[in-house]
Formats: C-alpha cells, structure tokens, sequence
C-alpha cells in the first residue's frame, strides 16, 4: 500500500498542472498562436513557394501565419488529450515538465509560466510529451 501512494506522488503536480492549464489565459494564447502560426505559416511558405518561387514562400508564410492567428484553436483539444492520459503517461508528463522547471514544487511550475519564451517551452514540452505517446 505504501509503495503505491509513493508511486502516486506526481498525482498533484499533474492536477495543478492541469489546472493552470484549464485557467491562465496567457497559456491558452500562447498555445493557441503557436499551433495556429506554425501549421498555417508553413501551409502558406509551401503554396507561396509554388506559386511565385522564394519571393512567394515568404509571402505566403506571411499570410498563412495571420490567417492562422485568426482561425484555429487546438487548445481544448489538447486538454482534453490530457485528461485521458493513463497514470504511467501522467507520471512521464509531470518528469518532463519537472525537468524543463528545474523544480518538482508546484510553485516552481506556477512561476516558471510567468514569461512569453517559458510558456512557449511548457506547451512544447507538453506537446513533445503528447506526440511521443502517439507513435512519433
């Protein structure tokens, strides 16, 4: 019995986790920009490409990265991924984001979250962490 509520210690840190990423709205814009300017930036490098050769590959990475800005969002998605997580890939999620904190301390993650470039990094780790579970 011990050594399963040992085993379960990162039950909490998940749960904050999970909680700030439901709450903090800057997380969710960040997320939100990151996923939406990276798929269709690269849409509209790759038709620019074609259409007008390197001149239009940065045009339509222009375009594509606004259009994108102003019509995806993959956020709840993701939670929702999240939420039905397995404990084992619960566990591997709170090592990773512990390890890009620097901490195990739920303050250390609430603090880590308050920069642009640290909240790119959390939504990367986890995504890197979602991506790695599915295969690739």
């Amino acid at each position: 019995m011990a050594a399963n509520i040992a085993g379960m210690a990162f039950i909490p840190y998940y749960k904050h986790l999970m909680d700030l990423l439901e709450t903090n709205k800057e997380l969710k814009k960040t997320s939100v920009g990151i996923f939406k300017q990276m798929a269709w930036a690269a849409g509209g490098t790759c038709a620019g490409g074609v259409v007008a050769g390197p001149p239009g590959a940065l045009v339509g990475g222009i375009v594509g990265a606004v259009y994108g800005y102003c019509k995806s969002d993959n956020y709840s998605s993701m939670i929702s991924v999240l939420k039905n997580l397995t404990d084992a890939e619960k566990k591997i999620l709170v090592e990773k984001v512990q390890e890009l904190v620097g901490s195990s301390t739920v303050e250390a993650l609430t603090s880590f979250i308050g920069s642009q470039v640290q909240r790119e990094l959390l939504i990367n780790c986890i995504r890197q962490v979602l991506k790695n579970k599915d295969g690739g």
